[in-house]
């Protein structure tokens, strides 16, 4: 028989009492979170695509978790400003950012430095968009009613023809098309989304690459024609744009968001809010909304499955950037 000595006896039961203390701090921990409003940082201006979705998820999570997400638009810096934001803020639950394409992926070729690193400094929380294809879309006075005709114009005059695109993503899509159809269209870069469709709606620039929902009224009015979707397969709702693979065989690319947090972030946090999105993700309901904006989603994804589609994500884009020669600014 092992005998245990009254010292010891007590030190044992220190022990045993400060275990369960612990225990039943990190179950009130967990029950308890969100004891405060959550900040969710959104490195794009107010109504872009990504905070359409934003305020799509935090008006859902608010309800959900009994604490307001307060969606910030930080587009500092080309939106380098919000991520590092996020990425120095507390590992709590109470700071969440809006990964993109361009924030987790694309920034890395575009940019000789960056003041976060997009893996080590993150956590994924839960994918929310898979795919926001762009389109193709012309000044209606453009002969060509076709993405093929489009093509043909573009070889039969070379950089006489522009694009309208932003100075990020879809910029270098429009150099990636150029090269992988053997065109010469003049990017003409723009820091934000109206004027882009103006000068091509007026006839200033005769193309511009854009999500599908930013230009709706202008397709629907005539002031502009869509002639091809960068999206796999054509998008469901909109049948009837064909894609651009039809033409290019394996030309296929398109923005995506996700619900990321500050690394070190606790799983318990992190796993409520990834249950919480994927069962909002999951509803009929959600899944037409976002389709009426050009979005596609398969549901919030696991640690996983969301680091590995980083990683894919990342080697593509630098790929991409080297076929196209981008110079990091």
């Amino acid at each position: 028989m092992i005998r245990i000595t009254e010292p010891r006896m007590k030190a044992l039961a220190k022990l045993l009492a400060l275990g369960i203390f612990c225990a039943l701090c990190s179950a009130a921990s967990g029950q308890a979170y969100p004891v405060k409003s959550i900040r969710f940082i959104v490195p794009n201006g107010a109504g872009s695509s990504p905070d359409v979705v934003a305020r799509l998820v935090a008006e859902r999570l608010s309800r959900r978790l009994g604490q307001q997400l307060l969606v910030e638009n930080n587009i500092a810096g080309a939106g380098l400003v919000g991520a590092q934001q996020v990425a120095k803020a507390p590992p709590d639950g109470y700071t969440l950012f809006m990964g993109s394409a361009s924030a987790m992926a694309s920034n890395q070729v575009m940019f000789k430095s960056l003041p976060y690193d997009p893996v080590k400094d993150f956590v994924p929380v839960a994918g929310l968009v898979d795919n926001g294809p762009y389109v193709v879309a012309v000044h209606p006075d453009v002969p060509a009613k076709t993405f093929g005709e489009w093509l043909a114009l573009a070889r039969a005059r070379p950089g006489k023809l522009s694009f309208a695109a932003d100075a990020g993503l879809a910029g270098i899509i429009g150099k990636w098309l150029n090269k992988s159809a053997g065109i010469d269209v003049v990017h003409v870069p723009y820091k934000t989304i109206p004027p882009s469709i103006q000068d091509t709606a007026g006839g200033r620039v005769e193309m511009i690459l854009i999500s599908p929902i930013a230009i709706a009224p202008f397709a629907s009015s005539g002031k502009l024609r869509t002639l091809a979707i960068t999206s796999a397969r054509r998008f469901p709702g909109m049948e009837n744009i064909p894609t651009v693979a039809e033409t290019l065989p394996g030309f296929q690319i398109g923005g995506w968001f996700m619900l990321a947090a500050p690394a070190g972030t606790p799983g318990d946090i992190t796993q409520r809010l990834n249950h919480e999105v994927d069962a909002y993700l999951k509803e009929p309901e959600i899944i037409e909304r976002l389709r009426n904006f050009g979005f596609s989603t398969s549901g919030a994804g696991t640690l996983q499955s969301l680091q590995e589609f980083i990683r894919t994500e990342q080697a593509r884009w630098v790929q991409i950037a080297r076929e196209v020669g981008v110079e990091p600014q």
